[in-house]
């Protein structure tokens, strides 16, 4: 296989060379434009510009890392861990803040339907997403006050240049995982109407000695697809947009001694996301952004008997264990801002409104809804050409908690072209979910019965975040530079939200008495030659948790971690090279276990490990057709695992397959 491979891109170069005609160069020296970033901003907003430190991850890098989906993505980024459950999927945490508080998006609207507090990151395809925006730290005043972490806000394409453009991509990952996706655009006059789908199948695999038919990476199937409709009216554009996904995961069970039969279940989750978007300019440098957004989330599982005897599944007709739970939410959100940039004074303010709605088997009274009204409003005050602060506020009101306040301020001092000083302080909160306050689950397996319960009782988390950015740039030349930033965040939460220890057969969420977290990284990012960059960063993650009066850390557990990627073009070809590696420390945490009756606090400690992608891409035919082969995972990392740490269900803190290879290929017409 890998022969066929490599031949096949020796041909095409060879043929490439032999056909390609050197294209005509322009001696006038061209300047990178900034990147443009739309994240709590007031109206779009080059990146070097805005008061918030703002990352992001273009087209081209995605690219680069050939990512099927946001955890792959994300996967080499410093301060980001994940974790993984062979059904609940994977879910990160931002500077040792995770779950409800971290907040992910498409195009500003907040993807909904979490299980156990996480949002399936490998249920979101990149294959529409031009570009990833991610801001570490508190964004409550704009998003709300599950954004007490940071905020991931996948941007989709949009625009177009030709009259009718198009691509069809596939890929295959020797593990057998393969997808396809493709896309149509049709633009005329100030029309542009895009059509995008995909599938992703993966044979699923097991990696545990343990396990003699189960997988601990179950068989999976993933549909997806999206119409988007844009409009240009003058200085405003209207956008209409559905996505449409769906996930089939296919669990095994252990064939019993007993009875020679196993129990399969099949999980599936259905996501249908109507958005429609209005903004544009006013006079007098004024912005307006409005949308409103119907979001449905289907949940539910089917069971089977699998008789190893005679090879055949059966329908598990009315089984109580059975899952099904449906989830709506009503999302309006309207924002006017004044961004003359002449005026050192200029503002934003807004509403927001969003009513939450569930139903199902494992809802209390089988059906439940929420609604949160804010108002918010912020001001970015020039205090002299190099130093601006922004104070802002955001008032909600919840239909349980009633009135929660946020405050937040943030500055920017650029000491002159090359330094700039980066603040940002928020107080937030965070209400309690629907799942955390109506759960109602009692599942049997085997002889016994388990209740898992939400807690009308909840209290609300109070959080106080604080970090410190500093950016130094150095122009080298016209190609060259380097850059260096150094960053501090200290992040504390009260009542934290999580579920209790299993006592009596019962397990309900609870207030957890306190949690902090501290980091300090540097990154560093060098081009050294306009077809050569090298970037590196370390970073040191402090985490504490007082579970209760009597069960604390006593101090701050910490784990290092390092990252570090080069990219390299060789223009004879225009043959790219690109390598992303990460070191994950040792990482302890805790957890409690009964002991003669006694509650007893016990260490757990996951071991480090290393990471390594490689890829080689190649573009062909004027750009009509690209090629990447690579790698993923070279150290053959397979797995590492922890036990469940205080608070959390069903927690396997990280999982890896081991080393890959694959092979994507993209046609553009």
């Amino acid at each position: 296989m890998r022969t066929i491979i490599l031949s096949f891109v020796l041909l095409l170069l060879t043929f490439e060379v032999t056909i390609a005609q050197k294209a005509p160069t322009d001696s006038t020296k061209v300047e990178k434009l900034d990147e443009v970033v739309v994240t709590a901003q007031f109206a779009p907003k080059s990146e070097k510009n805005t008061i918030y430190k703002v990352k992001v991850i273009n087209a081209k890098s995605i690219e680069a890392r050939a990512s099927t989906n946001l955890t792959e993505l994300l996967r080499y980024e410093l301060d980001m861990d994940f974790s993984h459950n062979p059904v609940f999927g994977a879910g990160i945490e931002l500077h040792g803040i995770s779950k409800e508080n971290i907040k992910i998006l498409v195009d500003g609207v907040p993807l909904v339907g979490r299980v156990n507090g996480v949002l399936n990151l490998n249920q979101i395809n990149l294959d529409n997403i031009e570009r990833v925006e991610v801001i570490e730290g508190p964004v409550s005043v704009f998003y709300g006050t599950d954004a007490m972490g940071g905020t991931i806000n996948l941007i989709t394409k949009k625009s177009q240049k030709k009259k009718i453009i198009g691509n069809i991509n596939a890929y295959y990952e020797s593990i057998d995982a393969k997808s396809i996706n493709g896309s149509l655009g049709y633009k005329k006059d100030k029309n542009l109407l895009r059509v995008e789908g995909g599938y992703y199948y993966f044979n699923g695999l097991n990696t545990d000695d343990d396990f003699i038919r189960t997988q601990n990476w179950p068989t999976k199937s993933q549909y997806h697809t999206n119409l988007k409709y844009i409009r240009e009216i003058g200085d405003f554009k209207l956008r209409f947009s559905s996505n449409y996904s769906e996930e089939e995961v296919n669990t095994l069970g252990e064939v019993r001694a007993s009875t020679n039969k196993a129990i399969d279940v099949d999980y599936t989750t259905k996501r249908w996301d109507n958005s429609l978007n209005f903004q544009g300019k006013l006079k007098n440098g004024k912005f307006l952004d409005l949308s409103v957004s119907y979001l449905n989330y289907d949940r539910f599982d089917t069971s089977y008997t699998f008789d190893a005897t005679t090879n055949t599944s059966e329908l598990i007709e009315n089984n109580p264990n059975e899952n099904g739970n449906f989830f709506n939410t009503l999302f309006i959100k309207g924002q006017y801002a004044n961004i003359d940039t002449t005026n050192k004074l200029n503002y934003v303010f807004g509403l927001e409104y969003e009513s939450d709605y569930g139903k199902g088997n494992r809802i209390l009274d089988y059906k439940q809804d929420l609604q949160n009204t804010s108002l918010f409003s912020s001001i970015n005050y020039k205090l002299s050409d190099n130093f601006e602060i922004q104070p802002a506020i955001r008032y909600t009101y919840n239909s349980s908690f009633k009135s929660l306040l946020s405050p937040a301020l943030n500055a920017k001092y650029r000491f002159n072209n090359n330094h700039v000083l980066r603040f940002a302080y928020a107080n937030g909160y965070r209400s309690p979910s629907l799942k955390e306050l109506y759960l109602d689950w009692t599942p049997t397996f085997g002889p016994f019965t388990y209740t898992f319960a939400g807690n009308k009782n909840l209290k609300v988390e109070s959080s106080h975040n604080f970090n410190l950015h500093y950016t130094y740039r150095q122009d080298l030349n016209n190609n060259s530079f380097i850059e260096i930033e150094p960053s501090f965040f200290y992040n504390e939460i009260k009542n934290l939200i999580g579920l209790s220890e299993l006592i009596n057969f019962e397990r309900h969420y609870i207030n957890l008495n306190k949690t902090r977290s501290l980091s300090v990284s540097v990154k560093t990012k060098y081009k050294v030659l306009e077809n050569l960059q090298f970037n590196l960063g370390f970073s040191y993650l402090g985490r504490y948790l007082e579970y209760s009066d009597t069960f604390n850390s006593d101090t701050f557990l910490y784990t290092p971690s390092a990252n570090a990627s080069i990219s390299y073009t060789y223009k004879p070809f225009e043959l790219n090279f690109h390598a992303f590696y990460k070191y994950s420390g040792k990482r302890k945490g805790h957890y409690i276990e009964d002991v003669d009756g006694t509650d007893v606090l016990k260490s757990t400690t996951r071991e480090d490990f290393n990471n390594l992608d490689v890829s080689l891409s190649k573009s062909f035919f004027n750009k009509k057709m690209s090629m990447s082969i690579g790698a993923k995972n070279l150290f053959d990392v397979t797995d590492i695992e922890t036990l469940n740490q205080i608070g959390v269900a069903h927690e396997r803190d990280i999982q890896l397959w081991g080393a890959t290879y694959f092979i994507k290929t993209k046609i553009n017409f």
